[in-house]
């Protein structure tokens, strides 16, 4: 039953010029609404309707209405779904009548909200799909899929089956303590303690591993001005991020582009040249260079002749000397990356270089995929490895439920109104 009154409608597909555009009602009113537009007396649940809808007696468009019967739609309500010809004024005039029907426009990820307070999907499923569609990445959307199709909500059932058995097993030592129960049960349970520590630990230990996956990997371009810096994060980045030329100084902010390498994000950020100022407006683009530094994954020293020393203080860095098409070729074995941003000489080798460098994820894909998910279980493994069972069992039982219920806030969708607002800010409007 929905926990909803009125009626939604959103443009489900993105706003601009297209072929076909998707808008999407969901509530009680949506049949009534698609009645009132159109001359459908009964419209069948899962039949595609070609039919005119109008705005009184003016046509608007010919469009295919499908109408989803509640409970078995996504949100769990009456859903009709529009496809209307992808024109803004089409589109513009359907929302216009709609919202004169006393429709109301969806808020960003309300269409996934009422399909997760309807129970049609867990909470998992839902951030799933949050990550399916901000996906940049293949490694990105191979995570998120494998959520979707419930690899954390197993996992989670797995491991709460298992905490529920030992809990059930040390309950059983404390009420039946005068009874004849299994030689080495405490032994049993301590056991069947440390291989749930052990199955949560890996996983986290898969997490820790894909981070770049989650977050990507952020590559520091630096460097003296007019060594190639802003020419290279063109060339990668297959347009215009920065402006190129012979003054020194151009650069005097970051500017970041992100390409995907091997399924992984990378951030590139260009930064000021490194040397020293003339102006104020200088001065805090080269501070920030040193900060961003610092927080970067990996720096990409951009070297004009030789000039490594100077940069003895950097960590995590690769030496890198661009416009070789410039240079007269040698056969010594460089300590540095020969590149090219005008042919593109050495660039694909600096960039597995790049990769090798700051991807150390193994072949499994985590099931612990965001961070809520992992600071809830490294919370349930502190718990777990604080149980003392050789000491008061009452206090042990006690522990073992506070991981329990730890554990069940990873799909707890209740009394949660802080972090549902968290995961729906991140949806666009009309999923």
């Amino acid at each position: 039953m929905s926990k909803y009154n009125d009626t939604i409608y959103a443009l489900s597909t993105p706003p601009g010029k297209s072929a076909i555009a998707v808008i999407r009602v969901s509530g009680t009113g949506a049949i009534k609404a698609l009645k009132k537009i159109s001359s459908i007396k009964k419209p069948k649940a899962g039949v595609a309707n070609l039919l005119f809808i109008k705005h009184k007696t003016t046509i608007i468009d010919q469009v295919v209405a499908m109408y989803y019967r509640a409970p078995k739609s996504f949100t769990g309500e009456d859903v009709v779904e529009i496809n209307c010809h992808g024109g803004q004024a089409v589109i513009s005039k359907i929302s216009t009548t709609f919202e004169k029907l006393g429709l109301r426009l969806a808020e960003p990820g309300e269409f996934t909200k009422r399909a997760l307070l309807n129970n049609k999907i867990d909470l998992v499923k839902t951030e799933s799909i949050s990550d399916i569609i901000n996906a940049e990445t293949e490694k990105q959307r191979e995570i998120a899929i494998k959520n979707l199709s419930g690899g954390l909500s197993d996992f989670t059932k797995e491991i709460n089956k298992s905490l529920v058995l030992v809990l059930a097993n040390l309950e059983a030592v404390i009420d039946f303590s005068d009874e004849d129960l299994p030689d080495g049960m405490i032994k049993k349970i301590k056991e069947q303690n440390k291989n749930i520590i052990k199955k949560i630990e890996t996983e986290l230990r898969y997490a820790r591993l894909s981070e770049p996956i989650r977050n990507g990997v952020s590559v520091a371009i630096i460097g003296k001005p007019n060594t190639g810096k802003s020419s290279f994060i063109n060339f990668i980045s297959k347009k215009d991020v920065a402006i190129v030329t012979n003054i020194p100084g151009t650069t005097t902010d970051a500017i970041t582009s992100s390409i995907d390498i091997g399924g992984f994000k990378f951030t590139f950020i260009d930064t000021a040249g490194l040397r020293k100022h003339k102006n104020k407006i200088e001065k805090i683009g080269i501070q920030k260079t040193k900060d961003i530094i610092e927080k970067s994954d990996l720096n990409l020293v951009f070297l004009e002749k030789n000039e490594k020393n100077k940069y003895k203080k950097v960590q995590n860095k690769i030496f890198v000397r661009s416009k070789s098409d410039k240079r007269k070729k040698t056969v010594s074995k460089a300590s540095h990356h020969n590149i090219s941003s005008i042919t593109g000489e050495g660039v694909d080798l600096l960039l597995r270089e790049v990769s090798k460098k700051t991807i150390k994820t193994g072949k499994i894909m985590p099931v612990l995929s965001r961070e809520r998910h992992i600071s809830i279980m490294e919370r349930v493994v502190k718990t777990l490895k604080s149980v003392k069972f050789n000491q008061n069992l009452d206090i042990a039982a006690y522990e073992l439920r506070v991981a329990h219920d730890l554990s069940l806030e990873i799909n707890k969708k209740f009394d949660i109104e802080k972090i549902l607002d968290i995961i729906f800010r991140d949806f666009c409007i009309g999923k």
